[in-house]
């Protein structure tokens, strides 16, 4: 269990990297000159940059060549980080050998890219992997020569706020509409295909107990799923809160053939239905007995798939 709750961490680092603890108003113009500025400070010979905005008037994506190497980017008007270069080589040898044994083996990478700006001997990838037909963004972390971290989903940036500002304003109303709940932050998740979701942090009294809960919000600005801190028990090995699984659910498991040989578990952690504000959700964790990956499943009361992530196991 230490070794997947590493996993995890390592894995999020990643994303807590990208975090932006105030919002400047820059220029109106499509790609503001402050933003180019920052492109050209950190790689003064770019050229061919291509700007794709990601959150409106605050951050892009951007795709550029210096002499033969090709690096995509992110950018504001104050900095730049998580910079990629694009690799025509394979992938590491011992993520192909992770993932080899592995219970998702049996997919195709493509688009490797390196991380840049980090210390060595630390190595970061992000990749494509294609796995039962579907593309995911997979990220692989190597510390002191080490695998620290192995895991692939749909979400291909993460963006962390300390400022409500970025939310639709239905989320914002939400939120607003419980006075028990405080917001913390939230993560802006891009999608391989560029919609946006919204995972917020928020924290509430429980008990005399400060606690904190997500709540995930899909582009519209509508609640599709909370984590388990609004009405899970103290006892973490209690058992779950429902027997059978909705038909819709229990469907796209069937249908899922990555998952064939896993499994839940009888406890809180591996099963549970949310509940908070008349709305119901569903969290399920399946865990290979044999390799020990799993695979983190988010569903919204109606059993549609919210949200997925795999993780490998490594040692």
């Amino acid at each position: 269990m230490r070794v997947i709750v590493l996993c995890i961490l390592c894995l999020f680092s990643i994303a807590s990297c990208n975090q932006v603890n105030r919002l400047e108003p820059i220029e109106p113009e499509p790609v503001p000159g402050k933003v180019i500025e920052q492109i050209k400070q950190w790689y003064p010979n770019a050229e061919n940059m291509v700007f794709k905005p990601l959150l409106e008037k605050l951050v892009w994506e951007v795709k550029f060549d210096e002499g033969a190497d090709k690096y995509s980017t992110l950018a504001d008007s104050t900095k730049i980080w998580e910079t990629y270069r694009f690799s025509s080589e394979n992938p590491p040898s011992k993520l192909l050998t992770l993932v080899g044994n592995s219970a998702f083996k049996g997919g195709t990478f493509s688009a490797n890219r390196d991380q840049i700006g980090t210390v060595a001997p630390d190595q970061r990838n992000r990749l494509i992997y294609n796995l039962q037909g579907n593309d995911y963004s997979f990220n692989w972390v190597l510390v002191d020569n080490r695998i620290a971290g192995a895991a692939f989903e749909e979400t291909l940036y993460w963006i962390l706020y300390e400022d409500m500002s970025v939310l639709p304003q239905q989320t914002q109303t939400y939120i607003h509409a419980d006075p028990n709940i405080k917001f913390v932050s939230v993560e802006v998740k891009i999608s391989l295909n560029y919609t946006k979701s919204y995972n917020v942090l928020v924290s509430f009294d429980k008990d005399g107990v400060k606690t904190y809960a997500n709540l995930l919000f899909n582009e519209a600005g509508d609640v599709k799923w909370f984590s388990r801190a609004f009405n899970e028990p103290d006892d973490p090995n209690s058992l779950p809160n429902f027997d059978e699984l909705p038909d819709a659910i229990q469907e796209y498991i069937d249908a899922s053939p990555e998952l064939a040989g896993f499994t839940t578990q009888p406890v809180i952690g591996m099963k549970w239905m949310g509940e908070y504000r008349n709305a119901k959700c569903y969290t399920l964790r399946y865990l290979n007995n044999t390799t020990f990956d799993f695979c983190d499943l988010q569903f919204d009361g109606e059993g549609k798939l919210v949200n997925k992530t795999y993780f490998i196991y490594f040692q």
